[in-house]
């Protein structure tokens, strides 16, 4: 067989498992949700065939496998029965190299009775009241700040059903909850991890604020909050009921770095207006 000939052999070869190969589309997580006895479960859809991982991660950064199968039909359901080990954990889908186009998690925090500050720190469904706080018995209440009207909004359970059970929290606001019972309540949230360039206005005034996607750290050095001269933060102490005061001035925080959990929202006193920025790419 002359050189020319084999060549031409080898390229049919190659096209030909070009051309049978399926490309596989990037898949989507959905239907979340954490159980009240501490699994985590939600469902994606792959073509059969088709080998896949589910990845898990504590912090959007160090993924590590925790099942890898081969789909057997369109639809696959994953339970983590793992899940009741960890307050906030987030999950992606590797199939055939291709990573799922959304990362879908939960956290959950603890309400002692009465007031907490809180945020919701996923991209729900519809990030409604009514879907968020289900469940709750009359007298808890949510209270939102409005920066244009310089008022609180209120937001009651009356006879099982909350009076304004479309309003909306979204990831980077916040707002304050009261726990009418005498237990430690647990609640859940649920959903995407906002990815991309993301933004949020810090009004000059007051403004109740939460991080846009679910990291807890110092605000400033490790959550990129943009503190200015004069600007104080309030952060809630659920435990003895009462606000702490870190005030920034001369450059630095007077009484140590605010640390903001997750679920966690604050009161943000703000000499100047601006825009807290976040880049997150945890599927690069």
């Amino acid at each position: 067989m002359k050189l020319e000939s084999f060549i031409g052999k080898i390229r049919e070869s190659f096209s030909g498992e070009a051309g049978n190969k399926t490309e596989i589309a990037p898949p989507v997580l959905g239907s979340g949700i954490r159980f009240p006895y501490g699994p985590f479960r939600f469902r994606t859809e792959l073509p059969k065939g088709v080998p896949y991982e589910i990845q898990a991660a504590p912090d959007l950064e160090h993924w590590h496998t925790i099942s890898q199968d081969t789909a057997e039909g369109l639809g696959i359901e994953y339970l983590d029965s793992e899940a009741s080990k960890f307050s906030h954990r987030f999950y992606r889908v590797v199939a055939s190299g291709v990573v799922s186009v959304n990362v879908i998690g939960y956290a959950s925090t603890t309400l002692p009775p009465g007031f907490s500050m809180i945020g919701n720190p996923f991209d729900s469904v519809s990030n409604s009241v009514g879907d968020l706080f289900k469940g709750w018995p009359d007298g808890a209440t949510l209270n939102k700040f409005d920066t244009r009207l310089f008022r609180m909004l209120d937001n009651e359970v009356k006879f099982g059903k909350w009076s304004n059970s479309a309003e909306r929290l979204m990831p980077g606001e916040g707002a304050i909850f009261f726990n009418p019972t005498s237990d430690y309540k647990s609640l859940n949230f649920v959903g995407d991890v906002m990815q991309g360039n993301l933004s949020v206005p810090i009004p000059a005034g007051f403004s109740v604020r939460s991080s846009l996607v679910p990291q807890a750290g110092q605000l400033h050095e490790e959550l990129g909050f943009p503190v200015g001269e004069g600007d104080v933060i309030h952060l809630f102490d659920r435990d003895q009921q009462q606000y702490v005061l870190y005030p920034f001035e001369d450059g630095k925080w007077k009484n140590g770095s605010p640390v903001v959990s997750i679920c966690e929202s604050f009161w943000v006193a703000k000499t100047e207006a601006a825009n807290w920025i976040r880049t997150i790419m945890p599927n690069p």
